[in-house]
């Protein structure tokens, strides 16, 4: 067959040669030795385009951006809709040892592996030079929303002294766990196996009721002390700067910090009373805001900062109240931008994020999260209003569902999110599979 295609081709290129020169005492023609693909494109698939990358060093034809799990079933239905060669070209299946000649409009199985790819030979104007290329259509193998945690805790006995309240958080590339009466636990973000522990030095035993990183120091609260503390490393705290009369550090964002503070001030009958009111702080002073509403939480809090579409940095939090109806039955998200005053992003609708005891909110792979000390599975929103419960793909590992306990979350620079629980004492680290995709 090969002999046949060859003899084929090299005769085709033959005839147009001694054509030319039929037609009289012309010019001479002389035909290029190069064989090389110039463009590549595939039809559309799931309605998208992929860009398919030639590397004429190495002859291979790749996509850089996976196909969509499941892609595969579909790829022997696929028309190649561009292939510009500089001379002839021939195609040869893995599963075929013979070359055939190549018509754009066959539609032939593309599904390859890169030890069996689809192979090209292109053939040069002037019939004599060759060049082979391989063509690999990559297919991811993982569903890209799934939330993938392994096959067990990450770790676990991480933290012995650990048995109630925690709080967590990533200062120089290190996770440092705190509970009350307990030595710092910490370990690497790289790592998360091996835990170490050291003393908080400086930093009251208590149990702490807000831990924030702002511009590489942290900044804590600790239960029964209105005073502020701060450290560097974690481990040597001293009583920050920033003075006293707290209630909570609520979070960073951009360049200032958010929090309450406790200040006298005289009523309308005179009387001298205490008001909480919303401060922001650049480090140096605060800035007095508005009265804190009852209904603003102001334990176990969590809050996330995130970019909006329009580069816009948005602050959210959750919590639980002080003084809670006894009809409450949703958990209210805070909302905030620079500028602006803290808003309840409530709504009428039956979607809200239901009540939960010490809940935890991030912003991951372009949406807001939600999850409660209960364990049974997470709420997703792409405001913060809306809330719907999540039933597949990204949910929680099957070993701790519905099984709860005190906890702490943290989510690193890669993606990986880091769940660490009172009881048992483990450390679970997940992640979800699109963010590790390579996207170019």
């Amino acid at each position: 067959m090969r002999r046949k295609l060859l003899a084929a081709i090299t005769g085709f290129l033959f005839f147009c040669v001694s054509m030319s020169s039929c037609l009289g005492d012309g010019p001479t023609y002389s035909y290029s030795p190069n064989a090389i693909v110039q463009a590549f494109e595939l039809d559309t698939i799931h309605g998208v385009n992929y860009v398919f990358t030639i590397d004429q060093l190495t002859g291979q034809i790749y996509n850089q951006d996976s196909l969509p799990v499941g892609s595969d079933t579909i790829i022997d239905k696929v028309l190649i809709t561009k292939l510009t060669v500089s001379g002839a070209v021939t195609i040869r299946n893995y599963d075929d040892s013979q070359d055939s000649i190549f018509s754009i409009a066959d539609s032939v199985n593309l599904v390859g592996t890169m030890e069996k790819p689809f192979r090209f030979k292109v053939w040069a104007p002037d019939g004599v030079y060759t060049k082979e290329y391989s063509l690999e259509v990559r297919v991811h193998q993982q569903q890209g929303d799934s939330l993938v945690w392994g096959d067990n805790a990450w770790a676990t006995n991480y933290a012995p002294a650990v048995t109630g309240k925690q709080k967590s958080v990533i200062l120089n590339n290190q996770i440092l766990v705190y509970a009350a009466n307990a030595p710092v636990y910490y370990s690497s973000t790289t790592n998360g196996k091996s835990w170490g522990q050291a003393s908080a030095t400086g930093l009251p035993t208590t149990e702490l009721t807000s831990l924030v990183n702002f511009q590489g120091a942290l900044y804590a609260t600790v239960a029964g002390s209105d005073k502020s503390y701060t450290s560097t490393d974690g481990f040597n705290w001293q009583e920050s700067a920033l003075g006293g009369n707290m209630v909570i550090f609520i979070t960073p964002i951009s360049e200032i910090i958010t929090a309450i503070k406790t200040f006298e001030e005289t009523a309308s009958n005179g009387t001298v009373i205490q008001v909480e009111r919303f401060c922001t702080t650049d480090g140096d002073s605060w800035v007095k805001g508005d009265t804190v509403p009852q209904s603003f939480p102001r334990s176990n809090i969590s809050a996330t900062v995130y970019t909006t579409t329009i580069g816009l940095q948005n602050a959210m939090v959750v919590g639980n109240v002080i003084n809670p109806a006894s009809t409450d039955t949703v958990t209210v998200a805070w909302g905030y931008m620079v500028g602006q005053q803290w808003a309840a992003m409530t709504s009428e609708s039956s979607y809200n994020l239901p009540k939960m005891e010490s809940p935890s909110i991030f912003h991951y792979g372009g949406a807001l999260y939600a999850l409660g000390e209960s364990f049974n599975t997470f709420y997703k929103s792409s405001t913060g209003i809306v809330w719907k419960k999540e039933e597949s793909m990204f949910m929680l590992p099957e070993e701790i569902v519905g099984k709860a306990s005190d906890y702490s979350m943290v989510v690193d620079s890669n993606n990986f999110i880091w769940l660490m629980r009172s009881t048992p004492n483990e450390v679970w680290r997940g992640k979800l599979n699109r963010l590790d995709f390579k996207v170019q």
